[in-house]
């Protein structure tokens, strides 16, 4: 009895319209995390959108996104319902490709509320809007329409200026997948379809750079600032306060004695934020918030003594970035890094002055509850995996043109994480791991068809 009543519960699972099982996924993780979940760059966007001065700190598209958003929906949610619902979209529409609609829609559901992709996209980040908008433009650039294949490029366009390194992602998506018109010459299809992704790209920096009010210079006060000090502290012996004193100068440093090991002290190639604001053993007075850069005379110096530390040890510089890689894929597999955000936030003044609500209710904190344990307990959230996935998978792809460039997307991007990370958080990972996630799916399941259709083939 209890098997046939399981099998009556699938079979009524597995007629349910696409609709409805798309919708009970999007609900539930709306659900989850009502009314939104904010970190200080949430706070940093929404307050930049409300005040209407916009700063180059983040992709400032994203404080434009906030405030049209908030003209209809004030607070997170309308962010939360937009950031999700256009990667639902998207999902759906690329597993149309290789599925029936019902089959699509299970694995859309499946892959959209699996915990390492879910719980980044329910906190309000460039990260997420970038990755709705990117899974809109793939489906848009496979498309047999040319309309929408341009309207693909487009959304992809917008994907890559909601985060500065997303052009990476962009690069493998338009360049193998687009093109003007079926049949082209290889050779004038992908010229056309780089020219394409140059153009997209020099878009995307020029809306942000229309956009910027009052640049940050934030890659002096974070990476390059991280840079010089995991340079400095991987390198050999002990350096003299007279040699950092004179290599320094000009940079605004608040140590004056014993600084090769005030430095060394300071340095995790985990995170940058101590350097510049540690209450009481930071290097430097450099701004990461609001809308007052550096003094020009203290970034130049800063920039003069970056270049001349990875010029000059140019090991120690390696050395530092694949540590930071190392931690960014989190080799060590600890884990932390991935874990979701807790329901109680620890900027409630700022939630306060912007009034956004806070108080969580007993559901979704049990539900937090178990999506902590998934990391806490499960590999689920670490990246290095799925970057081995996904290069295994390169070969066996290697003729399905749309895998390829899927798993290209987030191998590139993540790739370029080398250089430009600054500290280690799983949402960097985030979009190669749900391209690993996708391009599993779908790539086994067209090796097994083929394998089925040869057999039949044998046999008869």
């Amino acid at each position: 009895m209890i098997r046939r009543a399981c099998a009556r519960v699938l079979r009524g699972l597995a007629a349910l319209p696409p609709a409805v099982v798309l919708g009970a996924a999007w609900g539930l993780v709306l659900l989850y995390a009502y009314p939104g979940l904010l970190t200080l760059d949430s706070f940093d966007h929404l307050r930049e959108a409300r005040s209407g001065v916009y700063t180059d700190s983040h992709p400032p598209i994203i404080n434009l996104a906030w405030k049209l958003v908030e003209y209809v929906i004030t607070g997170p949610f309308g962010m939360l319902v937009i950031q999700t619902g256009l990667l639902l979209a998207g999902l759906y529409a690329i597993f149309r490709r290789t599925f029936d609609p019902r089959r699509a829609a299970w694995w859309t559901a499946a892959v959209f509320v699996v915990p390492p992709v879910s719980t980044t996209m329910t906190v309000i980040w460039k990260d997420c809007w970038m990755a709705g908008l990117l899974a809109v433009g793939i489906a848009g650039v496979l498309s047999t329409r040319r309309w929408a294949r341009l309207a693909g490029v487009i959304a992809l366009t917008i994907a890559q200026a909601f985060r500065y390194n997303a052009l990476g992602a962009t690069l493998p998506l338009i360049v193998l997948l687009f093109e003007w018109r079926p049949g082209m010459h290889w050779l004038r299809r992908y010229a056309l379809s780089t020219a394409t992704w140059l153009a997209a790209t020099c878009a995307a920096m020029g809306i942000n750079a229309a956009l910027t009010d009052k640049p940050m210079h934030y890659w002096v006060s974070s990476l390059a600032a991280h840079d010089l000090v995991g340079t400095l502290a991987y390198s050999d012996g002990t350096l003299s306060d007279a040699e950092l004193r004179a290599e320094l100068a000009g940079t605004g440093l608040l140590v004056d004695h014993d600084i090769h090991a005030r430095i060394r002290q300071l340095y995790t190639p985990r995170d940058f934020y101590a350097l510049v604001h540690h209450p009481t053993l930071r290097l430097w007075d450099l701004p990461i918030m609001y809308d007052q850069p550096a003094p020009e005379p203290q970034r130049a110096a800063v920039v003069r003594a970056w270049w001349h530390a990875i010029s000059t040890r140019p090991w120690a510089y390696v050395k530092h970035r694949l540590a930071v890689t190392a931690e960014v894929l989190d080799l060590r597999s600890t884990r932390s890094m991935g874990t979701p955000l807790g329901r109680r936030t620890p900027y409630v003044e700022l939630a306060t002055q912007l009034g956004v609500v806070t108080q969580a209710s007993q559901l979704q904190i049990r539900m937090t509850r178990w999506a902590r344990a998934v990391s806490a307990h499960t590999p689920l959230y670490v990246p290095w995996i799925y970057a081995l996935v996904s290069i295994v998978l390169l070969w066996p792809a290697r003729r399905d043109r749309d895998v390829l460039a899927l798993l290209l997307s987030g191998l590139v991007m993540e790739s370029s994480l080398l250089l430009l990370a600054h500290g280690c958080d799983y949402r960097y990972s985030h979009w190669m791991v749900m391209m690993t996630i996708v391009s599993t799916i779908v790539l086994a399941t067209r090796r097994y068809r083929a394998a089925i259709e040869a057999g039949a083939i044998r046999a008869g």
